[in-house]
């Protein structure tokens, strides 16, 4: 068989990566006197590789974020009441798979969604999948859901995120109807998929918010069990 024919061969297999490695050891002679076993190593992590970084791509395109936040770049300067150490255990991501929740909260300005966007980076780079969506879009979504008929459809796919980031809760007035939908996205990932709710508001307040006793309970026992707290203060960021 031929070099074209395996080449090919590859390009049908859609083994771009490994492909790509074959053509540039066929390139360059010094490769021949390199162990085969050794040669097809090289290939198939070539090809690990770009299996790895197209899965990147596509969590992180679907992943929706408000800002391509680098997780090493967080800034974690005196006052913002930021413990590096417990910021570093998060981005390793591991609370995601003990399905456990983060609730940040902060005045406007104090980085609360950059942070939110930085560790949602960090868990679509150990290919876990992620959502950002703001809160009042998220209700939107739930309601035209209802009307044509999708509504099943829609919290299935929420559920099955491994993290969803919903920003701005508690900035504005929700109706009963609003906030019983997001307590069904909540019930429905609850214990099995983690959650980040970013608020001004300080999770205690939102008791208030929500102010139905029955529903407001329901919903903290959900959000707060098994939840990390953030609460960041300073000076604006912006």
């Amino acid at each position: 068989m031929s070099n074209s024919q395996i080449l090919e061969l590859l390009h049908e297999l859609r083994l771009a990566g490994f492909r790509e490695e074959l053509e540039h050891q066929l390139q360059h002679p010094q490769y021949s006197d390199m162990p085969i076993q050794d040669r097809i190593l090289r290939m198939l992590q070539a090809e690990t590789e770009r299996r790895y970084r197209n899965k990147i791509d596509r969590l992180m395109k679907a992943a929706n974020f408000k800002y391509q936040a680098a997780p090493d770049d967080i800034n974690y300067r005196t006052g913002r009441n930021l413990d590096k150490a417990e910021i570093l255990s998060l981005l390793k991501s591991e609370w995601i798979d003990r399905s456990q929740n983060l609730l940040i909260s902060g005045a406007s300005g104090t980085g609360k969604t950059w942070l939110a966007c930085a560790l949602g980076v960090s868990a679509v780079q150990h290919e876990r999948s992620v959502r950002y969506v703001r809160a009042g879009r998220l209700v939107e979504e739930m309601m035209y859901a209802r009307l044509d008929g999708t509504i099943t459809k829609l919290r299935t796919k929420l559920a099955r995120l491994d993290l969803l980031i919903i920003d701005d809760f508690a900035l504005s007035p929700m109706s009963k109807q609003e906030l019983t939908d997001l307590f069904e996205i909540i019930e429905d990932r609850s214990a099995r998929s983690s959650t980040i709710m970013i608020a001004q508001r300080a999770p205690e307040e939102w008791y208030d918010y929500i102010a139905d006793p029955l529903l407001a309970d329901a919903f903290m026992d959900r959000i707060r069990s098994r939840a990390h707290l953030l609460q960041l203060k300073g000076k604006s960021l912006r």
